[in-house]
């Protein structure tokens, strides 16, 4: 098993957006486990490293509407993370378990929240 941070990108827009920069609106954490299950987030950057941050930095200089970025760190096989439906499944299953969320990061156009697993 390998160590990997992913980044996936929900749809939706300031609807999900954090109060005050740290309490997540009512539902955000079933809701958004819905929406990785669903197919309906979108995976921006799967890495071994922390070059994450630069990919997503670039990708959100291009964003113009408010987006949320949810930042997992997990352990996978070799094979485990070419399969992104596998990789979903995962993501979608843990986060459905009440834990400690945080908020990275924020901008007029976008937040990056994680959840301590």
């Amino acid at each position: 098993m390998e160590h990997y941070f992913v980044v996936l990108e929900l749809p939706g827009g300031k609807e999900l957006k954090f109060k005050e920069g740290k309490y997540s609106p009512k539902n955000f954490w079933k809701l958004t486990a819905d929406m990785i299950s669903q197919g309906k987030a979108k995976i921006i950057s799967k890495r071994q490293d922390t070059g994450i941050s630069e990919e997503l930095r670039r990708h959100v200089n291009k964003i113009t509407k408010f987006k949320t970025y949810v930042l997992v760190h997990m352990q996978l096989g070799k094979q485990d993370w070419m399969d992104e439906n596998g990789i979903f499944k995962k993501i979608a299953d843990w986060i459905r378990i009440p834990c400690h969320d945080l908020v990275i990061d924020t901008a007029d156009n976008f937040q990056l929240v994680t959840i301590d697993m």
